[in-house]
């Protein structure tokens, strides 16, 4: 792993009097900015990638509002129930009309609206998104990540380095970890960092086992999207994918607490499905 150490030394003061200082403060904070990030991508990480608002919800009132000089529902229309308009600017809103509880008088559910900025945003927004999209959003970078993944496991598992082997041995070590994860996490909190590290581990644990080779395979999401996966060939020829056991092991309610030494026997000899080329 590259390890870069920046040291800042502060030789001789700066002088608040002297018209140039602003900028020499701007090219500084510029220059250390620079080195900070260069120091991230070193250590095997990526920047965090802020997600985009795509869509904010306003008041009924105000969604009309927006709408009364378009023609509301160009683009679909259910009456009284619910609008979907694209305005002049280029906006996308749809519309929630109230609902009216039967046989109450007062009373109901609220209207509501979304807007979405452009139609841009509103196809990002409604588009089938794929589980891995925030879990591991590149699987090029997470595969030439997987030494340094495996060793953040190992840290995490207060473990020596090469001291979590590439067997059952090691995967029950794994386990025992993920039932102390579950006492304290729901299924419903996902940890990025976390959830790469047992896959990179269990995905080279059944590598090293069947001869396999890593695999990224562009999955169709939608029309306009595809997202990386990183699979396994094994020696036979059929192709697995180890981030799905995973996904079980912390997320399914209800393969919860069976852990990952129980999928190593299935994964190792899956169903016939052979890699098509």
């Amino acid at each position: 792993m590259i390890r870069i150490s920046i040291f800042f030394q502060l030789t001789r003061p700066v002088h608040s009097n002297r018209p140039d200082t602003p900028k020499r403060a701007g090219y500084a904070l510029a220059i250390m900015s620079c080195l900070a990030l260069l120091s991230i991508v070193a250590h095997g990480q990526s920047p965090p990638k802020a997600n985009p608002v795509l869509s904010h919800r306003i008041s009924f009132e105000e969604a009309r509002r927006i709408v009364s000089t378009d023609d509301e529902g160009n683009l679909m229309r259910q009456p009284d129930r619910f609008t979907r308009t694209r305005t002049r600017g280029g906006q996308v809103i749809e519309i929630y009309y109230p609902l009216n509880v039967s046989g109450r008088t007062r009373g109901g559910v609220p209207g509501y609206g979304i807007l979405y900025p452009s139609e841009a945003a509103f196809r990002e927004a409604t588009r089938p998104h794929h589980m891995l999209e925030d879990l591991i959003p590149d699987a090029q970078v997470f595969v030439s990540q997987i030494p340094q993944l495996i060793a953040r496991l190992e840290k995490r598992l207060h473990l020596t380095p090469g001291q979590l082997q590439f067997s059952r041995l090691g995967l029950r070590k794994v386990d025992g970890y993920l039932r102390l994860h579950h006492a304290s996490h729901t299924t419903a909190q996902t940890d990025a960092r976390l959830f790469q590290e047992l896959t990179a581990y269990y995905g080279e644990t059944l590598r090293q086992s069947a001869n396999g080779q890593w695999r990224i395979h562009e999955e169709r999401v939608s029309e306009l999207h595809r997202q990386s996966e990183p699979n396994l060939v094994l020696s036979h020829g059929v192709e697995v994918k180890p981030w799905s056991s995973v996904i079980r092991a912390l997320y399914d309610e209800d393969n919860r607490g069976i852990g990952l030494t129980r999928s190593f026997d299935s994964d190792l000899n899956p169903p016939a499905r052979r890699v098509t080329r």
